[in-house]
C-alpha cells in the first residue's frame, strides 16, 4: 500500500467505488474508454485509478482492456461503507478518531478503521493484539445521556457483534459478558470480542462518545483465552463481508437504541443472551464471586452475591467462573 496515503486516511471516492463495481459486473474487462465514459473522467484519470488501486492490493490483468483479477479483504470505503475513513496502521483507532474529531475531520456515525493497531487499547488500560485479517473499529456517537449510564453503549457494541456472528453458521454457542464482550462456550470459554467506549463532554453529561470495537475474525492472537470466527464458523470468512454486515448491524441497533422504547427492548435482547453462569467481579483491592442474572434499566451488570444479596456492578473486571 502507499503509506502516505493511508497514514493521510482513506475516505469514500464514488468514482473509484463505480469504477470497481464495473470492473466486478464485466469480468471481462472493460475498455479505458468505456470505463472513463461510464464514470464521467478522463482515460488518463481511470489509468491513475488504476495504479492506485493497485497499490492497495488488488490485481488487474491490463491488455486492450483492464480485467479486475482479485480483491485485496481488507475493509476499504468503497468495499464496506460510505460513512468510513481507513487507515493502513494506526497506534489506536480510539485515538486516530479523537484526533480527527479534534480536527473536525469526522462526523457524528463515521467509523475509524484500520488493519493493524501498534497500540491498540481494551478496558482498563489493558493492551489489545491487533494482527492483521481481524476487525478493528471505532465510531463517533453524538449523545446526551448522563454518565451513569455510559456502560449502555458498550452493551450496544457487543451486542452488534452479537447478532453479527449469529449470522454466520457456528460450531459453538457464544454468550454476551457484560459489559463489552462476546465469548465462546466451549470447555474453556474463550473471548472473541471486546468494546471501549470513551467519552467526551462537560459535568454530568456527554457531547460525544467514541466506541471501539475489535473482534477476532481471521485470527487469535492469545490462544490459550481467545478465539477467531475463522475458528467457529462452519464456511469460509471474509473481512470485507463481516465489516459489512457489522457496520449494518451496529447502525441498525444504534437507531433502535435512540427510539422511545428502544433500550427496554434491547435491554431484553442482552439479558435473553448474556452469560448467566458464574462470575468472579473485581473492583480494585475488593472482589468476590456471584451468579450474572441481568442487567439494570441504567446498563449496570446485576449479579447475585454466594450470600444470595443481590448488587448492582458499574465498574470493574467480571470473569466468566467455571
Amino acid at each position: 500500500m502507499d503509506s502516505s496515503k493511508t497514514q493521510r486516511g482513506i475516505y469514500f471516492d464514488e468514482k473509484v467505488y463505480n469504477l470497481i463495481n464495473l470492473l466486478k459486473e464485466n469480468s471481462d474487462g472493460m475498455s479505458g474508454e468505456s470505463i472513463a465514459q461510464k464514470i464521467g473522467v478522463t482515460r488518463a484519470y481511470v489509468s491513475k485509478m488504476i495504479k492506485n488501486l493497485k497499490n492497495l492490493g488488488y490485481k488487474f490483468e491490463i491488455r486492450k482492456k483492464y480485467k479486475l483479477l482479485e480483491s485485496p479483504d481488507i475493509p476499504l470505503p468503497w468495499e464496506v461503507g460510505k460513512n468510513v475513513i481507513f487507515f493502513e496502521s494506526v497506534d489506536s483507532t480510539q485515538l486516530k478518531c479523537q484526533e480527527l474529531l479534534k480536527k473536525g475531520k469526522i462526523g457524528n456515525g463515521q467509523w475509524v478503521l484500520a488493519i493493524t493497531q501498534s497500540q491498540g487499547r481494551g478496558r482498563l488500560g489493558r493492551r489489545w493484539e491487533s494482527p492483521p485479517g481481524n476487525f478493528y473499529g471505532s465510531v463517533l456517537l453524538k449523545i446526551d445521556i448522563p454518565l451513569k449510564e455510559i456502560t449502555k453503549i458498550p452493551l450496544l457494541g457487543g451486542l452488534s457483534v452479537f447478532r453479527t456472528l449469529k449470522l454466520y453458521s457456528l460450531k459453538y454457542d457464544i454468550k454476551l459478558k457484560w459489559p463489552n464482550d462476546v465469548w465462546v462456550i466451549t470447555d474453556k470459554p474463550k473471548k472473541i470480542s471486546g468494546c471501549i467506549a470513551e467519552l467526551y463532554g462537560e459535568l454530568d453529561r456527554t457531547d460525544f462518545v467514541i466506541l471501539g470495537v475489535g473482534v477476532n475474525v481471521k485470527n487469535s492472537p492469545l490462544q490459550d483465552i481467545s478465539i477467531s470466527l475463522t475458528d467457529i464458523s462452519e464456511q469460509s470468512v471474509s473481512l470485507i463481508d463481516f465489516t459489512q454486515k457489522l457496520l449494518k448491524t451496529f447502525e441498525y441497533i444504534w437507531m433502535e437504541f435512540n427510539m422511545g422504547e428502544g433500550w427496554g427492548k434491547i435491554r431484553a435482547e442482552i439479558e435473553n443472551n448474556m452469560w448467566r453462569g458464574r462470575v468472579k467481579v473485581s473492583k480494585g483491592h475488593s472482589e468476590f464471586v456471584g451468579t450474572a442474572v441481568g442487567i439494570g434499566k441504567d446498563g449496570s451488570l446485576i449479579v447475585q452475591r454466594e450470600d444470595a444479596s443481590y448488587e448492582e456492578v458499574y465498574y470493574g473486571d467480571v470473569f466468566i467462573w467455571t
